[in-house]
């Protein structure tokens, strides 16, 4: 009888880390049937000659939890190779969810992951309210990709604690509800919990989100949910983006793995290596990348740690632009940039990386692409005024990026086995940050170009990696009997394009959008979704439940 697919011909790398070997691969209905060897006739074959056939890519980081009721084709991570999603990160959750928590939810998503408020009333439709019926809600779609979810800790206290959620610690017979909460979402298959304490999440309303209210005692407590179940990692944003305590804490007493999110320094490395000679999985996440941001100033930006910026959380519009222009406040900001600052400070005062990337005013049009410091020269101005002031005068329509640092320091966090590749924030950040080509850009710059390490240990950190510490049953590897989930490409050719800003989400709302060179097809449960970078109107994708 012949198989329903066969990809003839490529080299086959596993996911294990073993050498790739030249050979076919079988799929019937969703299920790999046939690793390497000569494979039977088959109704649909795909010549794989020169190309490299992988497990797809499991993407570890991702807010895809809204995008996913209008965009069930999950673009752009589709095209980058990825067949996985894991969803709910940072405790940013649209379940469970009760019908008067909707708006303030997605005016918190609005405001800390820079989604399009417009685009959320539009394209949300909101036919749950728990997190069963969430993943209900998301088995009854046609999916282009596989989706799982951790439970978010921010939309588990609204469900509890309601308005009190953002003003205080929970008490303990709320503390024992949200415990009933995370177990729900165990049941129903959530691949574990996740929570921020990073003094840059601010919800729409100008407060803190939920979960940065909460006491130590009460992250420990929702995470020995896990261990209850034996399953599941925890994912946080450390508290200052520096604290790695709370983490080691909930690895001890769950005994379930942990990723982070935060700026590891010498300090918590010594902290981070004590856990894990001591068995406890705590590992950081690590991104492949340039660390940039665009910007503007009446959105989600690189201020939001600064104790003077979060003023600006709860302005809009006019009252936005006087406290923008009040001298007072720019001598706070000027005092929070160059002066002493306890925890992280994203913003280094370096005006020379903020640069121009758009304007709507003719006359500073001329700006475009000049950093700050240019500016200010042209003006006539200190930096920092002259930042002010150009993105008033273009009515705060002004969109500035700014460079962190670049990627060349990254090759020692990549080859470290106790790091993991992720932090796309893919679905969040939308004109902000376009992380989400990370798989592309890891496999075209790092791989091939700066040849880091050989390509099969690279496919296996974008596979096997990811599945293994969120439990993910049955994917990032090829084997026969698991899910027909493959990638080919082309390992001369793969690369990440340029990032493009589109205008394509509900309501004509902007997002950047990366594709990519060299992915010659994504195969999901048995069925080619993506060929040749388009979409093929297949959509195959299942609901991931942890295992």
């Amino acid at each position: 009888m012949a198989h329903d697919l066969v990809i003839r011909g490529g080299t086959l790398y596993d996911g294990t880390g073993r050498p790739g070997e030249t050979g076919d691969l079988a799929i019937d209905g969703d299920r790999i049937t046939q690793v390497g060897g000569k494979a039977g006739a088959a109704t649909r074959e795909v010549d794989a000659d020169g190309l490299a056939v992988a497990p797809g890519f499991i993407d570890p980081h991702t807010h895809y939890d809204a995008q996913v009721r209008w965009d069930p084709d999950l673009t752009p991570s589709c095209w980058q190779g990825i067949t996985s999603v894991v969803m709910g990160n940072c405790g940013f959750t649209i379940a469970p969810c009760r019908p008067d928590d909707r708006e303030r939810i997605m005016r918190m998503l609005t405001r800390v992951e820079g989604m399009s408020l417009e685009a959320l009333r539009e394209g949300v439709d909101w036919s749950w309210e728990t997190f069963t019926e969430y993943f209900g809600a998301l088995e009854s779609s046609a999916l282009g990709l596989n989706v799982g979810a951790l439970a978010g800790h921010s939309a588990i206290r609204y469900f509890v604690m309601g308005d009190a959620a953002t003003e205080r610690e929970a008490t303990a017979s709320e503390v024992d509800a949200m415990r009933v909460q995370v177990r729900e979402a165990m049941d129903a298959g959530a691949l574990g919990f996740s929570t921020s304490m990073a003094p840059t999440h601010i919800g729409g309303d100008g407060k803190p989100v939920p979960s940065r209210l909460a006491s130590d005692e009460e992250v420990l407590e929702l995470t020995s949910v896990l261990a209850e179940y034996g399953r599941g990692a925890f994912e946080i944003v450390t508290r200052d983006l520096i604290d790695v305590d709370v983490p080691i804490a909930v690895a001890e007493r769950s005994g379930r793995p942990v990723t982070i999110l935060g700026i590891v320094g010498e300090e918590e490395q010594a902290k981070l290596d004590a856990a894990l000679a001591a068995g406890h999985r705590v590992i950081p996440q690590t991104t492949c990348r340039p660390t940039s941001m665009e910007f503007r100033l009446d959105e989600m930006g690189v201020f939001d740690q600064l104790p003077s910026w979060q003023e600006t959380a709860s302005r809009k519009g006019e009252a936005l632009q006087a406290l923008l222009r009040d001298p007072a406040f720019r001598a706070r900001f000027r005092g929070d940039v160059e002066g002493e600052f306890e925890g992280f400070r994203l913003f280094q005062g370096d005006w020379e990386g903020v640069s121009v990337l758009t304007a709507d005013e003719p006359t500073l049009r001329k700006y475009i692409g000049a950093t700050m410091d240019a500016v200010a020269r042209d003006r006539g101005q200190a930096p920092l005024e002259a930042f002010f002031d150009v993105a008033l005068a273009d009515d705060l329509r002004m969109q500035f990026g700014y460079t962190i640092s670049g990627d060349e320091g990254r090759g020692p966090s990549l080859l470290d086995e106790d790091q993991m590749i992720g932090l796309s924030d893919a679905g969040a950040h939308l004109t902000l940050l376009a992380d989400h080509a990370y798989t592309t850009h890891f496999l075209g710059r790092w791989v091939r170009e700066r040849s880091l390490m050989p390509l099969e240990h690279a496919v296996r950190k974008l596979t096997q990696v990811p599945a293994q510490l969120f439990g993910i049953p049955e994917r990032g590897e090829l084997r026969e009997g698991w899910h027909g989930d493959v990638v080919l490409f082309d390992p001369t050719r793969v690369l990440n394009r340029a990032p493009e800003l589109v205008e394509d989400l509900p309501g004509g709302n902007a997002r950047l959008v990366t594709r990519a060179e060299g992915i010659e097809a994504v195969i999901v449960n048995g069925a080619i979704s993506v060929e040749r970078g388009e979409l093929t109107g297949e959509r195959r994708g299942q609901v991931i439940r942890g295992a």
